[in-house]
Protein backbone atom coordinates (compact mmCIF):
# COMPACT_ATOMS: atom_id res chain seq x y z
CA UNK A 1 0.00 0.00 0.00
CA UNK A 2 1.67 3.43 -0.66
CA UNK A 3 2.13 5.64 1.98
CA UNK A 4 1.32 9.13 0.02
CA UNK A 5 -1.93 8.79 -1.90
CA UNK A 6 -2.03 9.79 -5.59
CA UNK A 7 -5.20 12.14 -5.51
CA UNK A 8 -3.73 13.75 -2.84
CA UNK A 9 0.27 14.39 -4.88
CA UNK A 10 -2.25 15.57 -8.15
CA UNK A 11 -4.05 18.00 -6.27
CA UNK A 12 -1.12 19.39 -5.05
CA UNK A 13 0.66 19.60 -7.97
CA UNK A 14 -2.22 21.75 -9.19
CA UNK A 15 -1.95 23.84 -6.43
CA UNK A 16 1.26 24.90 -7.65
CA UNK A 17 -0.26 27.53 -10.39
CA UNK A 18 -2.44 29.01 -8.08
CA UNK A 19 -2.70 32.47 -8.39
CA UNK A 20 -2.10 33.35 -4.39
CA UNK A 21 1.75 32.89 -3.86
CA UNK A 22 0.90 31.35 -0.64
CA UNK A 23 -1.17 28.92 -1.82
CA UNK A 24 1.84 27.98 -3.93
CA UNK A 25 4.49 27.60 -1.29
CA UNK A 26 2.04 26.08 0.71
CA UNK A 27 2.02 23.36 -1.78
CA UNK A 28 4.85 23.16 -2.69
CA UNK A 29 6.09 22.89 0.99
CA UNK A 30 3.59 19.80 1.34
CA UNK A 31 4.84 18.80 -1.87
CA UNK A 32 8.66 18.19 -0.76
CA UNK A 33 7.71 16.54 2.43
CA UNK A 34 5.78 14.13 1.10
CA UNK A 35 8.50 13.29 -1.26
CA UNK A 36 10.09 12.38 1.53
CA UNK A 37 7.92 10.33 3.11
CA UNK A 38 7.19 8.20 -0.37
CA UNK A 39 10.77 7.33 0.32
CA UNK A 40 11.02 6.35 3.40
CA UNK A 41 11.44 2.75 2.19
CA UNK A 42 14.85 4.05 0.92
CA UNK A 43 15.81 5.90 4.01
CA UNK A 44 14.96 2.86 6.89
CA UNK A 45 17.82 1.19 5.77
CA UNK A 46 20.30 3.88 6.09
CA UNK A 47 20.00 3.53 10.03
CA UNK A 48 22.12 0.24 9.61
CA UNK A 49 25.08 2.62 7.68
CA UNK A 50 28.34 1.88 8.97
CA UNK A 51 29.11 5.86 8.71
CA UNK A 52 27.59 7.77 12.05
CA UNK A 53 26.75 10.98 9.75
CA UNK A 54 24.83 9.03 7.49
CA UNK A 55 22.57 7.23 10.54
CA UNK A 56 22.52 11.02 11.99
CA UNK A 57 20.95 12.37 8.76
CA UNK A 58 18.30 9.82 8.06
CA UNK A 59 17.32 9.99 11.77
CA UNK A 60 16.45 13.85 11.76
CA UNK A 61 14.56 13.63 8.82
CA UNK A 62 12.65 11.00 10.38
CA UNK A 63 12.06 13.15 13.32
CA UNK A 64 10.69 15.62 11.06
CA UNK A 65 8.11 12.95 9.80
CA UNK A 66 5.19 12.18 12.03
CA UNK A 67 4.29 8.84 10.37
CA UNK A 68 4.34 5.96 12.35
CA UNK A 69 6.74 4.18 10.39
CA UNK A 70 9.49 7.14 10.62
CA UNK A 71 8.32 6.56 14.48
CA UNK A 72 9.53 2.88 14.30
CA UNK A 73 13.03 3.72 12.26
CA UNK A 74 13.61 6.02 15.19
CA UNK A 75 12.68 3.52 18.30
CA UNK A 76 14.56 0.74 16.48
CA UNK A 77 17.43 3.14 16.57
CA UNK A 78 17.52 3.02 19.93
CA UNK A 79 19.05 -0.37 20.04
CA UNK A 80 22.10 0.71 18.03
CA UNK A 81 25.33 -0.58 18.90
CA UNK A 82 26.99 3.45 19.31
CA UNK A 83 25.75 5.43 22.05
CA UNK A 84 26.17 8.55 20.64
CA UNK A 85 23.22 7.40 17.88
CA UNK A 86 21.50 6.02 20.62
CA UNK A 87 21.19 9.56 22.50
CA UNK A 88 20.73 10.99 19.03
CA UNK A 89 17.90 8.82 18.72
CA UNK A 90 16.17 9.16 21.91
CA UNK A 91 16.69 13.50 21.79
CA UNK A 92 14.80 12.88 18.71
CA UNK A 93 12.31 10.62 20.19
CA UNK A 94 12.00 13.13 23.33
CA UNK A 95 11.28 16.29 21.05
CA UNK A 96 8.47 14.32 19.16
CA UNK A 97 6.25 13.89 22.82
CA UNK A 98 4.44 10.98 20.69
CA UNK A 99 2.88 8.97 23.44
CA UNK A 100 3.80 6.01 21.58
CA UNK A 101 7.57 6.37 22.33
CA UNK A 102 7.12 6.16 26.23
CA UNK A 103 7.32 2.80 26.28
CA UNK A 104 10.96 2.78 24.61
CA UNK A 105 11.86 5.52 25.98
CA UNK A 106 11.32 4.09 29.75
CA UNK A 107 13.38 1.09 28.41
CA UNK A 108 16.21 3.62 27.58
CA UNK A 109 16.65 4.19 31.16
CA UNK A 110 18.68 0.83 31.50
CA UNK A 111 20.78 1.78 28.94
CA UNK A 112 24.74 1.13 29.89
CA UNK A 113 25.38 4.84 28.67
CA UNK A 114 24.55 7.39 31.47
CA UNK A 115 24.43 10.46 28.46
CA UNK A 116 21.41 7.57 26.86
CA UNK A 117 19.77 7.62 30.21
CA UNK A 118 19.86 11.06 31.14
CA UNK A 119 18.44 11.89 27.65
CA UNK A 120 15.63 9.49 28.28
CA UNK A 121 14.81 10.64 31.60
CA UNK A 122 14.72 14.36 30.43
CA UNK A 123 12.41 13.10 27.47
CA UNK A 124 10.10 11.75 30.13
CA UNK A 125 9.82 14.74 32.12
CA UNK A 126 8.74 16.58 29.14
CA UNK A 127 5.74 14.28 28.31
CA UNK A 128 4.38 15.53 31.98
CA UNK A 129 2.62 12.22 32.60
CA UNK A 130 2.12 11.83 35.95
CA UNK A 131 2.08 7.86 35.47
CA UNK A 132 5.37 8.03 34.91
CA UNK A 133 6.26 9.42 38.90
CA UNK A 134 6.73 5.94 39.80
CA UNK A 135 9.23 4.68 37.23
CA UNK A 136 11.15 8.17 37.52
CA UNK A 137 11.12 7.63 41.56
CA UNK A 138 12.49 4.01 40.90
CA UNK A 139 15.46 5.62 39.02
CA UNK A 140 17.04 8.03 42.03
CA UNK A 141 19.11 5.74 43.16
CA UNK A 142 21.19 5.26 40.37
CA UNK A 143 25.30 5.46 41.02
CA UNK A 144 25.88 8.50 38.79
CA UNK A 145 24.72 11.69 40.43
CA UNK A 146 24.16 13.79 36.97
CA UNK A 147 21.43 11.34 36.24
CA UNK A 148 19.98 11.22 39.99
CA UNK A 149 20.12 15.21 39.16
CA UNK A 150 18.10 14.56 35.85
CA UNK A 151 15.24 12.65 37.44
CA UNK A 152 15.22 15.15 40.32
CA UNK A 153 14.54 18.02 37.36
CA UNK A 154 11.79 15.26 35.78
CA UNK A 155 9.69 14.42 38.71
CA UNK A 156 9.89 18.93 39.47
CA UNK A 157 8.42 18.89 35.90
CA UNK A 158 6.00 15.97 36.93
CA UNK A 159 4.43 18.13 40.28
CA UNK A 160 3.44 14.83 41.48
CA UNK A 161 3.03 15.54 45.27
CA UNK A 162 3.90 11.53 46.04
CA UNK A 163 7.33 11.93 45.30
CA UNK A 164 7.89 14.47 48.34
CA UNK A 165 9.11 11.04 50.10
CA UNK A 166 11.47 10.13 47.71
CA UNK A 167 12.91 13.31 47.75
CA UNK A 168 13.44 14.22 51.28
CA UNK A 169 16.11 12.13 52.06
CA UNK A 170 18.14 13.03 48.75
CA UNK A 171 18.51 16.29 50.76
CA UNK A 172 21.32 14.29 52.79
CA UNK A 173 23.01 13.23 49.45
CA UNK A 174 26.61 12.94 49.01
CA UNK A 175 26.29 15.67 45.98
CA UNK A 176 26.08 18.50 46.50
CA UNK A 177 24.16 19.10 42.94
CA UNK A 178 21.46 16.49 43.61
CA UNK A 179 20.99 18.45 47.07
CA UNK A 180 20.48 21.62 45.62
CA UNK A 181 18.24 20.23 43.05
CA UNK A 182 16.10 18.24 45.75
CA UNK A 183 15.84 21.16 47.90
CA UNK A 184 14.63 22.91 44.36
CA UNK A 185 12.08 20.62 43.61
CA UNK A 186 10.70 19.83 47.07
CA UNK A 187 10.08 23.83 47.13
CA UNK A 188 8.54 23.20 44.37
CA UNK A 189 6.53 20.58 44.56
CA UNK A 190 5.11 22.37 47.86
CA UNK A 191 4.26 25.14 46.31
CA UNK A 192 2.41 23.51 43.40
CA UNK A 193 0.56 21.18 45.64
CA UNK A 194 -3.06 21.25 46.04
CA UNK A 195 -4.66 22.41 49.60
CA UNK A 196 -5.42 19.88 51.20
CA UNK A 197 -9.71 19.41 51.69
CA UNK A 198 -11.47 20.64 55.12
CA UNK A 199 -11.58 17.88 57.98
Amino acid sequence: MAIVDDAVLSALRQCLTDADPGVRDAAAESLERLDTLGRIDDLLPTLDSPDPAIVIRSLHVLADLGHERALAGLIRACRNPRPDLRATAVRLLGERRDPRAVGPLVEMLDDPSVDVRILAVEALGQFGDRRLTDVLLAQVGDPSPEFRGKVIESLERLADPKAQDVLLPLLQDPDAGVRRRAARALGRLEVGAEPAAPA
